[in-house]
């Protein structure tokens, strides 16, 4: 071989070795998924459908673990601190960043604090529900109700700055209506079919199953599409509230630091998993699309989000201590 053609072919196989390199990473055996809620809700099922979807697309081992506490960031900090190698990843929604705003502090930073991986899952946003035999049947009902008697119409919460909080602030304050706040640890429902309370946003999964008993009756959607479920219910958007929205999505993060290779191979795995037809029905089912974005992608999203939510959310006078 003369030296012109030999130093062609070396050039030839350095160029190649990037990729020879990011295809050949080989992946822990077994993939963590941590989840920041107990389980039995929403967000715990959709992660265990990934997983076995994950299973399938890759044959690694897929094990879903709840660490429920502190808004989320009990289980976003272990992420933070677990080795970059694609054994870990954090499965989560759009309370990621907005805990991050709200809170005085929290130990990490939201997107730098970690590699963004990508969105799972775009969430077509909450539902606000009150009781099947109500006086309430429209969002309209609940706004006279309102301005007739101020602080008197009450909404539940799953607590002080999460989403439900944060919607039904959003909706007081676009509105200047006098709404009052009754936050709860567990069992909201109870006290809100029975009349305790008289209406909250939550995500239209887990109010779909007491609409069908007939026990709750949806009013109005956040977002910019009605659920598909309950067509005759129109969003905000439709009656004029268009700052009445929080982002709602599933989104996937792994600890800081990941290289490039590793990242490289954990994302074509997730990616693979996202496009099972399967899984695509079972989102469906909760009131979420399937949504593939490359990691900068997925960062440059979350960094145009916290610009908008450093803007929106202050002003609502919220604050969330750990």
């Amino acid at each position: 071989m003369s030296l012109l053609r030999r130093h062609v072919v070396l050039l030839a196989a350095a160029a190649l070795m990037p990729t020879l390199t990011f295809a050949q990473t080989v992946l822990p055996e077994a993939m963590r998924i941590i989840v920041p809620f107990p389980p039995g809700n929403a967000l715990d099922a959709s992660a265990r459908w990934f997983g076995e979807a994950y299973h399938k697309a890759t044959g690694r081992t897929a094990i879903v673990e709840n660490k429920p506490g502190a808004a989320t960031t009990i289980a976003a900090s272990e992420v933070a601190r677990s080795k970059p190698d694609g054994s870990v990843v954090f499965w989560t929604t759009g309370s990621h960043t907005t805990t991050a705003v709200l809170q005085k502090k929290v130990p990490y930073d939201p997107i730098d604090g970690f590699t963004p991986v990508t969105m799972a899952a775009d969430g077509i946003g909450f539902l606000l529900v009150t009781r099947a035999n109500g006086p309430f049947n429209n969002i309209q009902d609940v706004l006279n109700a309102a301005r007739k008697d101020p602080g008197k119409i009450s909404y539940a919460s799953t607590g002080n700055g999460g989403p439900p909080h944060v919607v039904a602030t959003q909706l007081a304050k676009s509105t200047g209506v006098d709404l009052l706040h009754v936050p709860y640890r567990a069992d909201f429902l109870t006290d809100l079919m029975s009349g305790v309370t008289d209406v909250m946003f939550m995500g239209p999964s887990l109010a779909m199953p007491f609409i069908e008993s007939g026990k709750l009756k949806g009013l109005a959607m956040t977002g910019d599409r009605r659920f598909p479920a309950l067509p005759n219910v129109p969003t905000l958007a439709e009656s004029g509230l268009k700052d009445v929205h929080l982002p709602s999505y599933l989104a996937i993060y792994a600890p800081p630091n990941m290289p490039a290779p590793v990242l490289a191979a954990l994302h074509e795995g997730i990616v693979k998993a996202l496009r099972d037809p399967g899984l695509a029905v079972q989102f469906k089912s909760i009131g979420n699309e399937v949504k593939v974005m490359s990691p900068a992608e997925f960062k440059a999203y979350l960094q145009a989000e916290m610009q908008t939510l450093k803007r929106t959310l202050p002003p609502l006078g919220i604050q969330m201590d750990l």
